[in-house]
């Protein structure tokens, strides 16, 4: 599925992911409530999961927006086959992934730490820089646990001279590392620039192309 990221830019989701708009927060309370009743139904002996579902839902979002963040997605599973847990929170930044700014940038995120890693490329959505780093998540609802996690942060310039797309990706399948990183990989090559509204979708595409 198709998801604006904000009204010049969208990316491609998987369609068993549920998408939390994180820039109007009546939006964000009723997608959390939403996401919630479509998770776990009205049975009576779930009350107490919901409630915890709900709030923790509700702190990861929140958060998430004060940082700057316009939307979170979920992989939720669907045809009753159980999820890959993973979650991805995009922001839009500013910054550069001109020669200058990749030296920037690479300088400042470069660590000697084991298990992370740093690439810069170029794919359809145009420069890309990941970064691939091991640390911790909140174990379950409570958030009282931490377990290992796979954070990946993706920072992309579909447009030169505009901000950056920054995605940031989290599972704590570490064990499946590769294949995590091939999902992300393709998510982040689906950002495209909108076409403007008002604009022949055409305009600028060679003759011979249409």
């Amino acid at each position: 599925m198709s998801v604006p990221v904000d009204g010049t830019v969208a990316v491609l989701l998987p369609d068993d992911w549920a998408v939390l708009d994180l820039e109007d927060d009546e939006a964000r309370v009723g997608a959390v409530e939403e996401l919630v009743r479509r998770q776990l139904g009205a049975a009576p002996d779930l009350v107490p999961l919901r409630v915890a579902m709900r709030q923790e839902l509700l702190r990861s979002t929140e958060r998430a927006a004060r940082a700057g963040g316009v939307l979170m997605a979920l992989a939720v599973g669907s045809g009753g086959a159980p999820p890959v847990p993973a979650s991805l929170t995009v922001y839009r930044v500013p910054g550069s992934l001109d020669a200058r700014g990749r030296v920037a940038m690479t300088s400042v995120l470069a660590s000697d730490e084991p298990g992370h890693t740093l690439d810069l490329g170029e794919g359809p959505a145009g420069t890309v820089l990941r970064r691939v780093r091991p640390t911790g998540a909140a174990l379950g609802l409570t958030g009282d646990r931490e377990l290992p996690a796979l954070v990946a942060d993706y920072w992309v310039e579909p447009t030169p001279g505009a901000q950056l797309v920054y995605l940031v990706f989290s599972s704590p399948l570490v064990d499946v590392r590769d294949e995590l990183l091939g999902l992300f990989d393709t998510v982040v090559s689906s950002v495209r620039v909108l076409v403007p509204a008002g604009r022949d979708p055409r305009a600028g595409i060679p003759e011979e192309d249409l």
